[in-house]
């Protein structure tokens, strides 16, 4: 059985949240993508320090949740490598969740 293989892509939002988060201020957006287009794992890092992590094991909570529907490029996204991703992946410590899965 052939591996899944995903993307990676990291997408800066320069404005804060604009609700209970917005003191967080703004956020770096790194997503998995599957094939099929859907995002399996997003992390969201903002600029006081805080994170936070979603994927198909931790869905939702009371910060936020995984991206539903399919994944679409607005062309300010920057491709990254399965190699990055995993460096702010297993170095970031994350407000919502103990370790990510």
């Amino acid at each position: 059985m052939a591996r899944e293989m995903h993307k990676y892509y990291l997408y800066h939002w320069d404005e804060s949240t604009g609700d209970k988060l917005d003191h967080w201020g703004t956020s770096d957006w790194y997503f998995e993508v599957r094939e099929d287009e859907y995002v399996s794992k997003v992390i969201q890092v903002f600029a006081s320090g805080n994170a936070l992590f979603y994927s198909e094991t931790h869905i939702e909570d009371e910060y936020g949740f995984l991206s539903e529907g399919k994944f679409e490029l607005i062309g300010e996204e920057k491709e990254i490598s399965k190699a990055e991703f995993e460096k702010i992946l297993n170095n970031t410590k994350f407000t919502n969740v103990v370790s990510a899965i």
